[in-house]
């Protein structure tokens, strides 16, 4: 099924600018792909499982980096309602500031933070089933939290060189522009079901959906701007970033097989945290 690319004039004014060559601009363009939870933040929300005994099935709450290796544990399942907690905002943003507070930095967050002073191009992509605006909540906590004065003042003097037309604003509208432009799917959501027309699907397997949000934001980056702007990339590299091992095994293939494949102009890097550490793995063309 063919899907429309739908963009923004901000976001094409955004991605025209880092394409374009000028004086200001460096030669080598980076965009990243980030999963959320236990990838950027160490989250405390719990997902309600069923573990097999001697007695029958009790219940317990797992954590998410527990559930990365249990999912496909003969000896567990999933509970009704397994996944409440990942629907709520409230949970979201309450969860999201126990981990600031006590600083569950998780392995991919200094790069997330890199980008975000550096206003990178930037796409989350989460398991998570509520509204996408909520992530774009997250971000203004994470920012409000964990940036000192000097790292706004230059994620604000970065943003102004990539957005012109926000240069002189006050900084609150100059972040919020860059924050906006932004891609946030939450793919287990009816939100994101509805987008792509799809019947929805599982935060047991969230692959499938992943792969359909990561491939949005490359052509995104590439193909619309690309068309509308009539240019040729010096260079574009794109990195995708996961913590769990199921996503990353179908990650890989998918960029390799399809995505490389399609768009051959643009460097895949992809960064497995599945063992609490930063994993690059540079996914090659083949000649």
């Amino acid at each position: 099924m063919t899907q429309e690319i739908i963009i923004t004039p901000r976001q094409l004014h955004t991605i025209s600018n880092l394409i374009n060559e000028g004086d200001n601009l460096s030669p080598n363009i980076r965009a990243y792909s980030f999963d959320w939870d236990d990838n950027i933040i160490n989250m405390p929300t719990t997902i309600k499982m069923l573990k097999k005994t001697e007695n029958g099935w009790d219940k317990v709450e797992v954590s998410t980096s527990e559930f990365a290796t249990l999912r496909d544990n003969e000896n567990y399942d999933l509970d009704e309602g397994a996944f409440d907690n990942f629907i709520s905002e409230e949970s979201f943003l309450n969860d999201l500031q126990l981990g600031l507070n006590n600083n569950f930095f998780a392995p991919s967050f200094e790069k997330f933070k890199e980008a975000l002073i550096y206003a990178n191009p930037i796409s989350i992509i989460t398991a998570r089933g509520h509204n996408p605006e909520v992530l774009r909540k997250g971000m203004d906590l994470v920012i409000s939290s964990t940036f000192n004065e000097e790292e706004l003042r230059k994620m604000i003097d970065n943003i102004q060189q990539q957005i012109p037309e926000l240069e002189g604003e006050s900084p609150e509208i100059i972040l919020k522009g860059y924050l906006d432009s932004h891609d946030y799917h939450t793919v287990t959501s009816d939100i994101f079901a509805e987008k792509f027309g799809l019947e929805g699907g599982s935060a047991a397997n969230p692959e499938e959906n992943k792969k359909i949000a990561l491939r949005d934001y490359v052509s995104k980056l590439v193909i619309k701007a690309k068309e509308m702007v009539n240019t040729d990339y010096n260079k574009l590299s794109i990195g995708f970033s996961d913590d769990d091992l199921g996503n990353i095994n179908a990650i890989v293939p998918f960029i390799e097989e399809v995505l490389q494949v399609e768009f051959p102009e643009v460097d895949f890097v992809v960064y497995d945290t599945s063992e609490g550490g930063m994993n690059k793995i540079v996914l090659k063309q083949m000649d």
